[in-house]
């Protein structure tokens, strides 16, 4: 075997090593159920409604209007059984919602919701020698000098992220 491909790993391999390393599993399994969210309830529901957050296997959803909070109460026994599935694990255990204004631009079409803005910006937060040490480490393995820096700066935005969250 030569040597450029004694050190080669699998990016998928690589990614699934790195994100339990770093605690992010529930991130990544959020993220799935955020985007299982509107194919369990509908286009119609999924454009007055989100996600935001699942803690515990509870899944908080804001909606625009107790309209929709009645019709997600009355769907939760077919809602929850479909995330599930579709993100292949039992996930989500119960619903709860939240009615929260909606922030349009120029149309209905283009409401979105916000989450609430982060009280400090992450480049104030610093890390320390040892995380940046493990994080380096982390990523020495990859070969692709392009792809190694854009990993390094996911995990520090990520660890600066998590700074915030202990604080």
């Amino acid at each position: 075997m030569d040597k450029s491909t004694e050190k080669t790993e699998r990016i998928d391999l690589l990614l699934d090593t790195l994100i339990r390393d770093y605690g992010l599993d529930h991130k990544v399994l959020e993220a799935k159920v955020f985007a299982a969210w509107k194919e369990a309830v509908g286009a119609l529901i999924a454009r007055n409604t989100q996600p935001i957050s699942l803690v515990d296997g509870k899944l908080t959803v804001y909606a625009t209007a107790h309209v929709w909070v009645n019709e997600l109460q009355m769907l939760r026994s077919q809602v929850i059984p479909k995330i599930n599935k579709a993100v292949s694990s039992p996930a989500v255990k119960t619903l709860e919602f939240s009615i929260k204004p909606v922030h349009s631009s120029t149309s209905p079409k283009n409401q979105r919701f916000h989450r609430p803005k982060r009280l400090k910006k992450l480049e104030t937060i610093e890390l320390d020698t040892e995380t940046l040490k493990r994080i380096d480490q982390t990523v020495a393995s990859v070969e692709d000098p392009d792809l190694k820096a854009r990993l390094r700066q996911l995990f520090i935005k990520q660890s600066q992220r998590a700074r915030i969250e202990d604080e």
